[in-house]
């Protein structure tokens, strides 16, 4: 029995979603607390980078040797924030329907709904736009960006 393809899906979206899956934003970072580097097999690093995959809402893990605790979590290189917020833009810009989007609050954070006056993941996102924007323009350097930047966490 042959299915009917549903042609509510636009297919050119699907491909796209299927290639964004197979490139993950982040990388294995693995810290030990032990005197001695530890190495793991390709397969435990395969394994350990599979579950953080698996397990989205995991910060991270400890792996216990007898050399010592190797804490495994993800490192996000690069402007992931600035990265989701263009996303954000993009479903709110191509689907007029959609008036808002809805991030649940964890811990410290409440909610946050980003909307197109304020297409942003975080609830200080503009403050942090405006920090990454005006140091992509060199207005101001490094050091004055990481300034901006733990000044707006410490407002939170």
């Amino acid at each position: 029995m042959t299915k009917t393809p549903d042609r509510s899906l636009n297919p050119s979206a699907v491909k796209r979603v299927r290639k964004s899956v197979q490139s993950r934003p982040w990388q294995l970072l693995m810290q030990s607390n032990g005197s001695q580097p530890i190495s793991f097999s390709e397969q435990t690093v395969s394994s350990l980078t599979r579950i953080l995959d698996l397990l989205p809402h995991l910060d991270g893990l400890t792996i216990r040797t007898e050399a010592g605790d190797v804490h495994v979590s993800r490192d996000f290189s690069g402007d992931t924030t600035g990265m989701v917020d263009s996303h954000i833009a993009t479903i709110l810009t191509a689907d007029p329907d959609i008036s808002g989007i809805v991030f649940a609050g964890s811990g410290k954070s409440s909610e946050h709904v980003a909307t197109r006056d304020d297409p942003h993941y975080l609830p200080a996102g503009k403050e942090f736009a405006i920090v990454r924007d005006a140091l992509k323009a060199g207005l101001i350097d490094s050091g004055e960006a990481l300034r901006k930047t733990k000044a707006i966490y410490k407002k939170d």
